[in-house]
Parts: C-alpha cells; structure tokens; sequence
C-alpha cells in the first residue's frame, strides 16, 4: 500500500500562482487517511485485534485516485497539464520518505541479517527503487503467508501498483481530454473491465489477482471517476452529494469491513466493501457531519499528514522486530516499533517532505534530479547486495559464519539439470539429481522437500559403496493420491513409474514429511503408502522408509547470535523436549507398526535417532547448526543424518532378511 501524500490535502497556505491547480483543501480526507493507516498497522501489530484492517490498502487506492485525478483534470481545464511537471511532484513526494526508509533498512541489515536474509532485502530494495515491488512478490509468494513476515519491504508493493497505474493514467486522461470523450463513461468502463479481472481470477489465480495492477486499477480508478463526475457536476472538487446519509453509510462499511474482511480470495467482490466506503465518504463532502466532526478533528488531520511516512516506516521496524526474535515479537515490542515509526514519520514529514514540496518550477530541477540519482543509486545498491549473495564477507557477521551458512539451501544446479536432460523432464514440477549422470542408477530417493534434505549425506554413502543414487523430487510419493489441481502431485506418478520400471535400480528409498494418523481423510494417504510399498516389493526392489525428523517449536535462526542487536529469543538449549517429538508422531507411530507387520520387508530408517536422546532432540550439535528452518535438515544436518545412515544400513545388511528393522 502506498498513501498519497497529494499536496491537494495540505493546510492551506498563502495563494501563488502555482496553487491555481490545487483543489480545496479538505480535511477529513486526511482524517479518512488516517484510519486507514491506523487500520492497517493495527493488523500488521496485531492481526487478531482488527482481522480485516488490511483494507486501509484499498480506502488509499480511492483516496489517491480521487486526488491525483482531480489534479490533472484542474490542470487540464486550465491548460497548464505537464507530463513533466506531474511526475516531477510524485518525485518530490514520493521519493524522500521512501529513500530514507530504504536506506535505514539496507544499514540495519548490513548490522543485523545473515546473508540469505540480506540478499534477499536487497533484492526487494531493488524492486522498491523500480517501484515493481508488486512484480517481486508475485513471482515468490502470497501477501499473507507466515514468510511475509520477514520481508521488511513486503507493503511496496501497493507503492507499485499505484506507480505503474500512474505511468499510464495521465496519459490516458490528456488522450481522453482532447478527443472530447466523455470523461465519466470512459473511466467506468475501464474500471468495470479492471473489476471483472479481479472478481474472475482471484479464485484461480490468487497471487496473480493480489499484485496485479490491471486486477487493482479499478480501485484507484473508482477514485478517479468520482474526481471526474466532481469535476463535470461542481467547481469545488467534490460531487455535490454532501448527505449524512451518504457519510454514515461509508462508515458503517469501512467498519464492517475492518471487523469481518476475511483474507481468502481478496481482493475479488469482498474489495467491494472497502472501495464503496471510500467512494461513499468522499463523495459525501466536507460539510457532512460525521466527514467534520469525526474525520476533520485535529488528531484525525495530523496523523493523515504523516500516513505515507507512517506507512513506510511502521513495517520494516516490525518486520525487523520478527526477524531478530525469530517469532511474533512480545506485545511491548510491537507497541514500540508502531510508537517509533510515528515519531519517524514526523520527523520524514518535517525535515524531508515539507521542504521540498514548497519548490516548484525551476528551483525544483535540481532537487528532483538528485532524488532521481539517489533512488537509482539506492536501486543498485540492492541489486549489488542480492548479486553477492549478501555480502557474507561483512565484518559485522563473521561470527558464526559457518552456522549462518547452514541456513541457506545447497543446490547443485548443473547436477539437476543434466539429470533432467536426461531423462526429459522438462517442466519446473519434475525435479532429479543423480551422483554419476553418466551412469545408471541402483537407487532411487523418492519425496518431497524431506527427501532433498537427506539427498547429501545418502549420496556419499552409496557412492562409497559403488552404488549410483538418483533422486526424484516429488510431492507426496505414494502411487494413486488424487492431485486435483497440484502440478507437484501430477508429476508424482510419472516418478513412481520411472523408479518402478528401471531395471538398475534395485533400492528404492521413501522419504516425506506426511505423517500418517487417524485425522479424518488420513485413510487414502494410509491406502497409498502401503499399496506403493506393495508394488515395490513385488517388482524385486528393496524398500527402505525414511522416517521424519522433529518439527522445532522455534526457528533455528535464534540459536545464532546476531551481531548488533540485542535479542531475547537467543535459544539455548538450541533444542526441544523428547516429550514433544513423541507427541508429534504417536499417531504414525501407531500407523507404522501395523504397516512393518503387513510388510516385514520394508526397512525403516529412523532419522531422529541422529538428532535425538531420551531427554531432547537438538538442532544444534557440536556447535553444527543442523536445521535451516523449523522441519528442513542444513546441509551439515543432511550430512550428519547421513553419516547414521550408512551405520544403520551397514547393520542391516548384517542381518538375516528377517531380523532387519521392523
């Protein structure tokens, strides 16, 4: 989300010529604004208290498409309309605050991350200075999973979207103005247009619909057609329908929606309620009572000054605030970053954004040309930071260094790709390593992401015994589980079948993070572990399961001291209770044992017996950081777990056939 920070609702000053183009200035616009920006850092600091506060996103799409339109179109009656001219005032007032926050991020980092994290700020720092945020977190992923939480710059992307509707809509407005189009009609049906890409594609393309500028334009262009129709019916920039009626029903809206908004399929129609209370407030005017009283009162004004700085500041302090406690920060935390970013945000308004906006004409050149170099500079500077893995050679991070290398995933890109060369797999959904792509495999690791985070250390045991593994990255690997719309799950079965129907492969090992148990639907998973199990055994193949390890009840980052910062969630012991492991797999527990005793043959290998004794389970060993998040083994945990293995699997084949682990 972006907050407009329009000069149109700035207390009145002394009239110059230039003001000719500003529209009266309207107090309980930035009272609107400040709700808005107060609903949406209550929901970042506390989601439980204002469930739908993320809808002041959407109130501020209105508000600047109000705004901004109403501008143009003042200047366009005028004849004074400049493309130049408009975006040198968004850089005027966009680029200050945003620069400084910006960079307040990229010298906290550079204290504070480990290199994965500072990577990937400045990878996000890049996409903040190209205003295409929203681009970013399209292609990674939703607005509202757990991960959103450590990505300091996630709100940009709503600064995107709008700056990408701005690259086109003036342009479209002028092209409109001159061909005596009729102003009202064309912006409805491009907003109408906009609206139906959203309502179709947020139940199949969730993501895509969120940060989308063609499925968000019809919120700022609802804005846009209430300037035009104030612009068409009134002189004063508002529409004439100054109704209480009109105010009290904009709120009860925007109440509703802050209380109940759910968060599943948004926007869509539930982007509806918001929009329409936006619309309905503005349209009602500054003399309505509630737009006077409630909206216009002094404290309303003064933090709807300062949202856009406000906004900018409040959630990399938060998000910063996660990262270092490795959890949701305790309540004081919270309260004090919100605390923190207010007086941030007054002071980015004093020093930054008011000197500057006072500029116009040629004394502006300059200092627009600056901020231009600087949001540029900014940009490569996050793009360097990204292009060097985050800078691991930082002397405020090298304690530690070889633990902070373990929570970064080891990949060996050209392995993958000459496995899938090889055997065709041509999409992202079908994955495979194989120790000597040159020869075929005797092994085959079959799984999902709980498989790869073993694949190290079984590799160097197999190769030392002359044996070839090849893994195959699946979803879930059990024959027969319906996929419905998971591309993973579809590439599943063509993998079971490969691995079947290989003659060199002899072994073939099992490895996922499904535990089975008695839930409700848990059956056909149960049905379509022991039928895959069934077939492999009647094709001649021995089967082995690798059974899960510990999920951790903290992120194993907090074992790690960061340079600094002063953390009270460093965790030590760096470990969980034995007690707690067993409560996570009593079921399974239960499920295996009848499953071994249907299945004398199949072998299972215990992987936590590598990371657990009878008191705990650790997640770090040897001062080894053996987990890089709280269910994904690091690469010294991959090879640590695999170094067990080989001296599990040298035991069994001691063993008569009978005597092998049930």
């Amino acid at each position: 989300m972006s907050i407009e920070p329009s000069s149109v609702t700035e207390a009145p000053k002394a009239a110059t010529p230039a003001a000719t183009t500003h529209l009266p200035y309207r107090p309980d616009i930035d009272g609107l604004r400040a709700v808005a920006v107060l609903s949406v850092v209550l929901f970042h600091a506390f989601p439980t208290l204002l469930p739908g506060g993320f809808i002041g996103v959407d109130v501020f799409f209105v508000i600047s498409g109000f705004l901004i339109s109403g501008i143009l179109l003042r200047e366009l009656q005028q004849d004074r309309f400049s493309i130049a001219g408009f975006y040198a005032r968004r850089v005027k007032r966009i680029f200050p605050s945003l620069l400084a926050v910006m960079f307040a991020c990229l010298a906290f980092g550079w204290y504070a991350l480990f290199p994965d994290e500072y990577a990937q700020l400045g990878k996000h720092v890049g996409g903040g200075a190209s205003f295409s945020a929203n681009f970013f977190y399209w292609a990674q992923v939703g607005y509202f999973d757990t991960s959103a939480d450590t990505k300091p710059l996630l709100h940009l992307w709503s600064l995107g979207i709008e700056e990408q509707f701005y690259i086109v809509w003036p342009a479209a407005l002028l092209l409109t103005w001159r061909r005596r189009a009729n102003l009202v009609a064309v912006t409805a049906a491009l907003a109408l247009l906009s609206f139906v890409l959203n309502a179709v594609g947020v139940t199949h393309h969730g993501t895509a619909t969120f940060y989308s500028p063609l499925s968000r334009a019809w919120e700022l262009l609802a804005g846009a057609l209430l300037a035009c129709a104030a612009h068409r019916n009134t002189a004063d920039g508002t529409t004439g329908g100054k109704t209480n009626g009109m105010a009290l029903l904009g709120l009860a809206l925007l109440a509703f929606g802050v209380a109940l908004t759910k968060q599943e399929h948004f926007p869509g129609w539930r982007a509806l309620v918001p929009v329409a209370a936006a619309v309905l407030l503005i349209a009602a005017g500054p003399r309505a009572w509630i737009n006077r009283v409630v909206l216009g009162n002094r404290l309303a004004v003064w933090i709807g000054l300062i949202s856009y700085p406000f906004y900018l500041w409040h959630w990399p302090l938060l998000s910063f605030a996660q990262i270092v406690e490795g959890h949701l920060p305790a309540p004081r935390i919270r309260i004090a970053a919100v605390l923190a970013a207010l007086v941030l945000a007054w002071l980015s308004y004093l020093l930054l954004e008011r000197p500057l906006r006072g500029l116009s004409g040629r004394r502006a050149r300059l200092p627009v040309a600056l901020l231009c170099a600087l949001m540029a500079a900014t940009g490569l500077a996050g793009a360097y930071v990204f292009s060097r893995d985050g800078l691991p050679q930082r002397a405020p991070i090298q304690d530690n260094l070889a633990n902070q290398k373990a929570l970064v995933i080891v990949e060996d890109k050209a392995n993958a790709a000459a496995c899938k060369q090889r055997y065709g797999f041509a999409s992202m959904y079908e994955y495979c390593l194989l120790a000597w792509p040159d020869r075929d495999p005797t092994v085959a690791l079959l799984g999902d992401s709980h498989a790869y985070h073993v694949v190290a250390g079984l590799t160097n045991y197999y190769k030392s015994q002359g044996e070839n593994l090849m893994m195959m990255g699946t979803r879930v690997p059990y024959w027969g589980l319906a996929a419905g719309d998971d591309p993973y799950q579809k590439a599943t079965q063509p993998m079971l079948e490969l691995a079947l129907k290989t003659p060199s492969i002899k072994t073939v090992i099992f490895a996922t993070h499904l535990r089975l148990g008695f839930a409700p639907g848990s059956r056909p998973a149960i049905d379509a572990a022991r039928d895959t199990y069934r077939r492999f055994l009647a094709a001649g193949k021995r089967v082995i399961v690798i059974e899960d390890i510990p999920d951790l009840s903290f992120d194993p980052r907090t074992c790690i001291k960061r340079a600094g910062v002063a953390s009270s969630a460093t965790t030590s012991p760096c470990a969980i209770p034995r007690s707690e492991w067993d409560s996570q797999v009593e079921q399974h527990e239960q499920i295996r044992k009848e499953t071994a005793r249907m299945f004398p043959q199949v072998e299972w290998f215990r992987a936590s017996d590598a990371l657990c004794d009878e008191r705990q389970c650790r997640a770090m060993i040897d001062g080894h950081l053996m987990y890089r998040d709280i269910g994904h083994l690091s690469y010294e945990g991959d090879l640590w777990v695999g170094s067990h293995f080989a001296r599990w699997a040298e035991q069994q084949d001691r063993l008569p056939k009978a005597g092998k682990t049930p």
